[in-house]
């Protein structure tokens, strides 16, 4: 073995001599010896540069946040200037107008279809009452073709008994278990 801790010798079965080194702890040797020659060498200058940096960064500092505040007193004041507010106010209105405008013309359509029904239902019950004036019968045998009346080739479809999210294993449907009624033996 050697004195400076760094290889180990050690004989194995083979007669093999394996050599391990501590890669590690050398690097970090040479560095940290690096470091303290740099400092060495080069300290008084690092350590002035730190104090004139710390200088500047008291004296700028001040100015720096005055300039940051103005910012934000700007854009503030962007955000908040009446002429912008108003024509935000300005454009949402307009936007609400559209819009009320589309509905009252959807709800005209709608009310003039509405009347054409009723125009069309009172036209047919005057025909049917002269039909029955006239004895040809009470009602047309012809049955108008209308979206409420089903023909008879369509079938209809068959109502569910129970929601697409009924499980019967999830409980909560019902009474709960009752046991059967025992009976009386005699």
């Amino acid at each position: 073995m050697d004195d400076d801790g760094v290889t180990i010798h050690s004989e194995g079965e083979d007669g093999f001599v394996p050599e391990t080194k501590s890669k590690n702890t050398a690097f970090l040797s040479v560095l940290f010896d690096s470091g303290v020659e740099y400092l060495q060498q080069y300290g008084w200058f690092i350590l002035l540069g730190v104090l004139i940096l710390l200088y500047i960064k008291t004296k700028l500092d001040p100015k720096i946040r005055k300039l940051k505040s103005k910012a934000e007193d700007i854009s503030y004041q962007k955000k908040f200037d009446p002429d912008t507010t108003q024509r935000r106010l300005e454009a949402m209105e307009r936007a609400r107008m559209k819009l009320q405008e589309e509905h009252d013309a959807k709800a005209a359509m709608y009310a003039e279809q509405q009347k054409q029904k009723e125009e069309e239902k009172r036209k047919q019950k005057i025909e049917e009452w002269e039909n029955l004036q006239d004895g040809k019968g009470y009602r047309s045998k012809v049955k108008p073709k209308d979206e409420s009346s089903e023909s008879p080739g369509k079938l209809k479809p068959k109502p569910k008994l129970r929601q697409n999210d009924y499980n019967p294993l999830m409980g909560g449907g019902g009474p709960g278990y009752r046991p059967a009624r025992r009976t009386g033996g005699g």
